[in-house]
């Protein structure tokens, strides 16, 4: 959750100096930036403190939460963002002309009118980007959705910009990604500084006096990344030693944890969020299945690999790789040699592996079968 209006004003005139600085910078040059953070990140409160501390002379910071979204396809959103920049009275006015995007123009132009530059913080647009949880099914035209926001931005160039918190880099090759190649703002840990505020504040408003060596032993733990600071300071408080298993092992820490893994992220997202030797996040990791390039696979190295990665860590007798690569009845009945699922395992293995050589990954179980290695 954001938090309310009132407690921004706790917040250090420094908090997340390094990245708020360089989205201000790219919207008073009359550019766009993606803020990218995976869970945990504390998205929300780095574009809540620049709606609600940064001041610029001519510069209006509209915050839109795609978490208050009534629907998730286009006409909502250009809904919602008209509301945060006009009075109730012109809301109501504009809306009984229809067009979502076009009152939404209409409502950019008088709030221009009366500044030199707008932005809109579009918050947690993931919601509308990605495939809904119930559903599997993304908000309805994201083409037609970033034409029409790029349009906008074309009508009031430089003086109209965008900031998207994702957890995740905008598609690439779409008229919207374009505006953000030059501003993609990763979020990692916080500065020692405002992990010691977190600290502080929790303690605050836990009744807890705790000294600096707790701090240290929290923050050494966490290194620092919101979601996990703040679990370790629960579990802590909840009674948990300072080492990093007691911290790792308490249920607070455990779930927020297993919220980040969910969302399979990367390598390289998460060298990227500075994440890489975090102690606390990777002593709970869960196995994870790699992705590979399956771009250059024929169709039976594909199948094959399918079949592989739905039984990892099983012995996979040839009987059920031939019935999930050759299901043809015919082929079945003519029969697969040893050496055509050797030579498709071989090839399969030439694509993937690091060192076909030396499997990783795809293993012989001599007289039985194959087996896929986490």
């Amino acid at each position: 959750m954001t938090p309310s209006t009132s407690s921004w004003e706790e917040y250090p005139d420094t908090y997340r100096e390094r990245e708020v600085q360089a989205l201000v910078t790219a919207v008073q040059a009359g550019e766009s930036a993606s803020l990218v953070g995976l869970s945990g990140a504390g998205k929300s409160n780095v574009m809540g403190f620049i709606a609600n501390r940064v001041q610029i002379a001519d510069h209006c910071f509209a915050l839109v939460d795609c978490n208050r979204l009534t629907e998730r396809n286009n006409s909502a959103l250009f809904r919602l963002m008209r509301r945060t920049i006009s009075t109730p009275e012109d809301f109501l006015a504009l809306s009984v002309l229809g067009d979502e995007l076009e009152t939404l123009d209409i409502a950019i132009g008088r709030t221009l009118a009366h500044t030199t530059q707008l932005t809109f913080l579009l918050d947690r647009f993931d919601d509308l980007i990605l495939p809904a949880p119930q559903t599997g099914q993304a908000g309805q035209g994201l083409s037609a959705l970033f034409n029409n926001l790029r349009a906008l931005r074309d009508a009031h160039k430089f003086k109209l910009t965008f900031v998207t918190a994702t957890r995740r880099p905008l598609t690439d090759y779409t008229e919207l990604a374009e505006l953000f190649y030059a501003h993609t703002i990763w979020l990692g840990p916080l500065s020692e500084s405002d992990a010691r505020w977190n600290v502080s504040r929790y303690a605050k408003r836990k009744n807890l006096v705790w000294g600096d060596n707790i701090a240290d032993a929290l923050i050494a733990a966490s290194r620092g990344y919101p979601s996990l600071l703040r679990a370790a300071s629960e579990a802590h408080a909840a009674g948990a030693a300072l080492d990093l298993k007691s911290l790792s092992e308490h249920s607070a820490t455990v779930a927020r944890i297993k919220e980040f893994w969910a969302d399979q992220p990367s390598d390289s997202e998460i060298a990227a969020s500075g994440l890489s030797d975090n102690p606390l996040l990777f002593a709970q990791q869960p196995k994870r299945i790699p992705v590979f390039d399956t771009t250059k696979l024929t169709a039976k190295e594909k199948l094959l690999l399918d079949f592989l990665l739905a039984h990892p860590n099983q012995v996979c007798d040839k009987d059920d790789v031939i019935r999930a690569v050759w299901p043809e009845d015919k082929i079945i009945e003519k029969g697969i040699r040893d050496d055509s699922i050797a030579q498709l395992v071989r090839r399969l293995r030439e694509k993937i592996e690091p060192d076909p050589a030396s499997p990783r990954y795809v293993m012989t179980v001599p007289g039985r079968g194959y087996r896929f290695v986490l």
